[in-house]
């Protein structure tokens, strides 16, 4: 019966543990942001498109939140494609 209850137990942790480290999950693979302008920007994983707002959401090398707006990008690649 203690095995049963420790079977029933994995897999609310897990999911605590997915929920507490979302960074985890997500890609940061290096991705490079072109603007119109020749400027380029570089970020940490894929940048996010928010269609509500128009801009795109990244982070930057360095750790931090960005953002930039998407009438101002000309291209996005990933440095592994």
């Amino acid at each position: 019966m203690n095995a049963m209850r420790r079977l029933l137990l994995i897999p609310p942790a897990i999911l605590l543990v997915s929920c507490s480290m979302p960074d985890l999950l997500v890609s940061t693979t290096p991705h490079r942001i072109k603007l119109k302008d020749g400027r380029e920007v570089m970020c940490s994983g894929q940048p996010q498109y928010q269609e509500k707002t128009g801009y795109y959401y990244y982070r930057t090398p360095d750790k931090r939140d960005a953002v930039i707006r998407a009438d101002d990008v000309a291209g996005i690649s990933g440095q592994g494609a």
